[in-house]
């Protein structure tokens, strides 16, 4: 496992309860995490700052996931990692995601050690080709 500690995340879903859950224990592991209740508003962020992974809800009234993630990597290419979360298990949705350009797809609810584990897996990756392209 990486060290995660200089990792920058922005974690958008509208479920707050499943959000707070999640982010405290993310927290606690000692990474930095943002969030963000609404793909507009992990948009407006994303737009402004730095993050190294979003872990984006698929499902949002507004702007859903498909959307922010396209407008994403219009704006800043694949300088980032994303992670899907989605409670629907349709893998017409999943092969979506991934064309549309996310790293990883899991099913809500997934557990803590799953997600902390693929962040860590997709960071080492990105930090892989950070190394390889400067």
């Amino acid at each position: 496992m990486s060290s995660l500690e200089n990792c920058k995340l922005l974690f958008v879903d509208d479920e707050e309860q499943f959000l707070a859950t999640i982010t405290k224990f993310l927290r606690r592991k000692k990474l930095d995490v943002v969030t963000a209740h609404s793909g507009r508003d992990g948009l407006d962020w994303f737009t402004a700052n730095p993050v190294d992974i979003v872990i984006l809800d698929i499902r949002m009234p507004g702007l859903n996931g498909v959307e922010v993630l396209r407008e994403m990597r219009r704006l800043k290419g694949d300088d980032f990692g994303v992670i899907i979360l989605s409670g629907h298990a349709h893998t017409d949705i999943a092969l979506d995601v991934m064309r549309g350009g996310a790293n990883d797809f899991l099913l809500k609810p997934c557990s803590v050690e799953e997600l902390l584990e693929r962040i860590d897996m997709l960071y080492d990756r990105l930090l892989a080709l950070r190394f390889a392209n400067a």
